[in-house]
């Protein structure tokens, strides 16, 4: 019987550091350093190692099996933020988690939340100011936010708590990829910097704390997410779920909320402002569709253009890294992969694969274009996940982007203030460093 295959590591290893000084020097772009024609290959930071799909077939079985694979580090350090909320839950409680929450974000609901997204994009784009510099990427951020808590939690909160949540978000993801691939050591270390994270999740602990205080005291009924984790149960022992487990989904819905939406709508707009001709046709299409009216929920479809463009962002702009657990011994790629390694898989590096997407670096919505006659494999795009844990809120994120695009299309020309030097900053889910824009009225 031949002797099974070792796996390959991948470029830049170094003795003892591993891969370390490659991610710390090149973090944007190294997952794509990595890819090789290997479909597995292994990295390592020190003492942390993890095997690395490349091959959009592995990448798809990793998201689907799950008895083979469960959440592993990745989504264990995201969770040690927020508890045990549904995108880090594995099985019959995934299971259970999922089914509470599911009703608020089906197309029946999200149809109903579609006019308030489409009163809140109307009313924040509107009140932007000819000739005023405009902070876009902050302007999308607050919309998003003032979405989800009208639309899920019935809530108004403050502009300045609003504000200390999304910058509590954008810690937390900017040192996300950090504490998934060096040990743990390197977060407990009482740095300064350390310190002011614990500090800020801890302020955002307390504010949510508040609002649940406050939804139990109040005897009004509300038909909101916030009032179905609060009337759910426990599977086995029927016991309602209490208010810590109640913040960390809480938690968990406004950083998918915050963070991945907001700043893939922040992107979409940068792609489509530094492209006149992708504005222009985005300007035309909201002409057509809207037709000087507020966006209504069956007309989504018919803004083919507006979803292009941000499928093309969500290919484009993807999460650096996600990483599984195997369950037990598992081949991959002919490869034995021991029982409780991890195994990860990045899709930005899958989705910039020039063996998918010639000129894999070009933003063109044309890639998704009904008529493109384009058919890549399964896992080459998979922008909300696949299978079991695919994300909860696809639907919802989808509906509030292409209605903002749209609204800002029909409203405004832009252009990035002069003298402005953008850049793309390291993150779990890179961001703009700003987006500083000049609106202007249609003519």
């Amino acid at each position: 019987m031949p002797a099974p295959a070792l796996c390959p590591p991948a470029p830049g290893q170094v003795p003892l550091l591993g891969h370390a000084p490659a991610l710390l020097r090149r973090p944007l772009s190294f997952f794509e350093a990595t890819r090789t024609a290997e479909p597995l290959v292994r990295v390592g930071f020190g003492p942390i190692g993890l095997y690395l799909a490349n091959d959009p077939a592995l990448v798809h079985r990793i998201q689907v099996d799950t008895d083979s694979f469960e959440r592993g580090r990745f989504f264990e350090r995201l969770a040690s933020n927020f508890g045990n909320p549904l995108i880090a839950s594995n099985g019959a409680e995934h299971q259970h988690q999922r089914r509470a929450l599911k009703p608020a974000f089906s197309r029946r609901s999200v149809r109903d939340y579609t006019s308030a997204i489409a009163e809140e994009s109307e009313r924040r784009i509107g009140a932007w100011r000819p000739g005023t510099v405009v902070a876009a990427d902050e302007e999308m951020s607050d919309l998003v936010a003032a979405v989800v808590l009208r639309s899920l939690f019935s809530t108004q909160l403050s502009p300045a708590t609003v504000r200390s949540i999304r910058e509590t978000l954008f810690l937390i993801a900017r040192r996300l990829l950090v504490r998934t691939v060096f040990p743990d050591f390197v977060s407990s270390v009482p740095t300064p910097g350390n310190r002011r994270f614990a500090a800020s999740v801890a302020r955002f602990h307390t504010t949510v704390d508040e609002l649940i205080r406050e939804r139990r005291a109040d005897p009004q009924p509300h038909h909101d997410i916030l009032q179905t984790l609060l009337t759910s149960r426990h599977p086995a022992t029927g016991a309602p779920f209490s208010d810590t487990e109640i913040r960390s989904e809480f938690l968990m819905l406004l950083f998918a909320a915050l963070e991945t939406t907001s700043t893939s709508l922040s992107w979409a707009v940068f792609e489509a402002v530094v492209r006149p001709d992708v504005q222009q046709r985005l300007q035309s299409e909201a002409d057509t569709v809207l037709a000087g009216g507020p966006l209504g929920y069956d007309s989504l479809k018919d803004l083919t253009y507006t979803r292009q463009v941000i499928d093309e962002t969500l290919r484009l702009h993807a999460p650096m890294l996600f990483t599984r657990r195997a369950r037990h011994d598992v081949t991959l790629a002919g490869i034995t992969v021991p029982a409780g390694s991890e195994v990860g898989y990045s899709p930005r590096a899958v989705h910039r694969n020039p063996d998918l997407y010639p000129d894999p670096a070009a933003f063109d919505p044309g890639r998704t274009a009904p008529d493109s006659g384009t058919d890549r494999p399964q896992g080459a795009y998979f922008p909300f996940g696949t299978g079991p844990h695919r994300c909860i809120g696809e639907h919802l994120a989808l509906t509030t982007m292409t209605t903002a695009l749209a609204t800002l299309a029909a409203r405004w020309n832009l252009r990035i203030a002069p003298g402005t030097r953008i850049r793309e900053t390291n993150s779990s889910l890179p961001h703009l460093s700003s987006l500083p824009l000049l609106p202007t009225p249609r003519g």
